[in-house]
């Protein structure tokens, strides 16, 4: 299955293959099965190197087998085993038909690698190239067996290292621009020091002199590809993008998550319905259960109680406090009396509480005085 952050990837790249290819390169996506491309040419094989060749590269609908293990299955040695799995590769290579059923599946691939800026973060690879003909763990060893022993010449596959994702790519594809092109992006969000969407990170680096120098080659669609490809940046289920060490990208904590929660709804919410969204949202498999979802609102200052079990973020202007000690603190601000639908107004602005309870902490005699003219002001304290 899809790993969260998988399946995020691929809503945020709006499946830019379905919007920039031709029709015709998307029908051919939709008709292209690698299974079906090496039985074809798998043709012209022995039964034993086509058996050894499924076995090694898992194309019989189980995981891949080491050379000991096949051997072991025909009695002979794993170098044997070897010999038989090259046999059967340049068989495949010579057969009749290899370039009429090759030359088909190198265009398509080298369309969709074109499209992404020449390099393709691999899980991205997998769901665009087999998002019609299945995107299973069999095809995806289908695939990779065309890539690495029959395209070579075209492609090539990159490991992952401390600033790319496991990624495929076009062999004379150089990674230096796509590195300065992270690391600028990396610069971005570290001075705003905020997540940002997708649509507001790329403007900020229309406007940074390595896009002047490179927009012919940088298009949205390629900086997107470069994007999804960086270990430091990722984004939260909400598509806001930072840097993977912020919990409001990565929520890690319960705290991460009620936060992001909160802020995604832009209103108080009741901390049921706080667990309720993060549940539902699917930050990672731990699943939160509303009394602990409420212990870390009572304790974290982040949060502040708006009404019976409601809570909103601090950031919003919320305060602490009962009614009365609000209504104090919005009288010493103004520094002058103020008309009941004023203060009335003031309070619903932070806190879910009924007219008649503003009203009633109102008439408390020890903290508020009525005036004439019916406005309220701060009794004065000895």
């Amino acid at each position: 299955m899809e790993s969260n952050e998988t399946q995020e990837t691929r809503k945020v790249s709006n499946s830019i293959l379905d919007r920039v290819l031709s029709s015709q390169q998307a029908a051919a996506i939709e008709h292209f099965v690698p299974s079906e491309t090496f039985s074809s040419l798998a043709r012209s094989l022995l039964e034993k190197e086509h058996d050894v060749l499924r076995r090694r590269f898992g194309l019989h609908g189980q995981d891949p087998e080491t050379l000991e293990e096949i051997g072991k299955l025909y009695a002979v040695t794993r170098e044997r085993i070897r010999q038989i799995e090259n046999t059967g590769v340049l068989k495949m290579l010579h057969a009749k038909h290899y370039r009429e059923t090759i030359t088909p599946v190198e265009r398509l691939l080298m369309n969709v690698f074109n499209t992404y800026g020449g390099i393709i973060e691999e899980q991205l690879f997998f769901q665009e190239t087999l998002s019609h003909g299945g995107n299973s763990p069999s095809e995806q060893r289908a695939l990779t067996f065309l890539l690495t022993k029959l395209l070579t010449h075209r492609f090539s596959y990159h490991p992952p290292d401390q600033e790319l994702r496991a990624s495929w790519k076009l062999k004379a594809q150089s990674l230096e621009l796509v590195r300065q092109v992270i690391s600028d992006l990396m610069t971005i969000v570290q001075e705003r020091r905020q997540p940002l969407l997708r649509a507001e990170l790329l403007e900020a680096f229309r406007a940074r002199p390595l896009f002047q120098r490179h927009a012919s080659l940088l298009n949205d669609e390629v900086v997107s590809s470069y994007l999804n490809l960086s270990v430091a940046i990722s984004h939260n289920p909400f598509g806001e993008y930072g840097l993977t060490t912020w919990g409001t990208i990565i929520p890690k904590r319960m705290n991460d998550k009620i936060y992001l929660v909160l802020k995604k709804a832009g209103r108080p919410l009741h901390f049921t319905e706080i667990a309720r969204q993060i549940n539902q949202t699917g930050f990672d498999h731990r699943r939160a259960y509303p009394p602990t979802v409420h212990n870390e609102l009572i304790l974290n200052p982040q949060y502040v109680l708006v009404g019976r079990g409601i809570y909103a973020l601090a950031e919003w202007g919320y305060k602490p406090g009962v009614v009365a000690e609000v209504l104090v603190d919005i009288l010493k601000q103004e520094n002058r009396a103020m008309t009941r639908d004023e203060l009335i107004d003031r309070v619903a602005k932070q806190r879910l509480v009924k007219r008649n309870t503003i009203l009633l902490a109102l008439t408390n005699k020890q903290l508020f005085r009525r005036l004439a003219s019916g406005a309220y002001e701060l009794v004065k304290q000895t």
